[in-house]
């Protein structure tokens, strides 16, 4: 009799991680201009309704802040993608696509970001600028309508499953993917996720948010189309 089981993860939700090299763009002048802005005002944003945090979501244009310069950032984060295009993802079509810096978030004790999703593009990307080891990891939520069940259902079950192996992961309710500085995560931006309320910590909490978009293409090879 056989006994070698053949293993497949339906419908998983990948997240891709990198480092960046914070020597490759000017990461302290950006990380600066964020804790100058937070200081003149520690709620920036209402975007995000009860979210008590500092933001900048649809606030690029606000004067009473410094603007953040991503120049630098943006030339490190395209190399990035074209990589991730090219060599991970399984794709059956040449295409191109576009992204854009929407957000960077400076949160503290007691602040955080309530569920969302980036649903108006097709990857979001999360890179942690200020990240240590007292912050708290991105939280997802588990797409599967049954999870909040499962734990009541079936509890003998959720009991003795290790939920932090893939395949047992359909069993929570959300998972969070330990992080270290200098991180960035790159997900379907379908995947709704949350920062859980910020425990007591010495320094903010910095990252910064991107969306990517698929746009179609005649020919040739990914590459940023704006």
């Amino acid at each position: 009799m056989k006994t070698n089981f053949e293993k497949v993860n339906l419908y998983s939700c990948p997240i891709y991680k990198i480092r960046i090299d914070p020597n490759s763009y000017d990461k302290e002048k950006i990380i600066n201009d964020i804790l100058y802005n937070k200081s003149l005002k520690n709620t920036r944003n209402n975007t995000f309704k009860n979210d008590d945090t500092h933001h900048s979501y649809h606030d690029f244009d606000n004067e009473e802040f410094r603007p953040i310069n991503y120049e630098k950032l943006i030339v490190v984060y395209k190399k990035i993608f074209d990589i991730f295009f090219n060599e991970e993802l399984a794709t059956i079509k040449q295409f191109n696509f576009e992204f854009e810096i929407v957000n960077y978030s400076a949160i503290t004790e007691g602040q955080y970001l309530s569920s969302h999703n980036h649903i108006e593009s097709d990857f979001a990307v999360v890179h942690y600028l200020n990240f240590k080891d007292d912050h708290d990891p991105t939280m997802f939520t588990n797409p599967a309508s049954f999870a909040p069940f499962l734990k009541y259902l079936r509890p003998e079950l959720f009991d003795i499953l290790d939920h932090r192996v893939g395949e047992n992961q359909y069993m929570a309710d959300g998972i969070s993917w330990k992080m270290e500085e200098d991180d960035m995560i790159i997900f379907p931006s379908a995947i709704n996720h949350e920062i859980m309320p910020q425990k007591e910590t010495k320094e903010p909490r910095i990252t910064i948010s991107t969306n990517i978009k698929i746009l179609p293409q005649e020919g040739g090879e990914p590459s940023l189309s704006k």
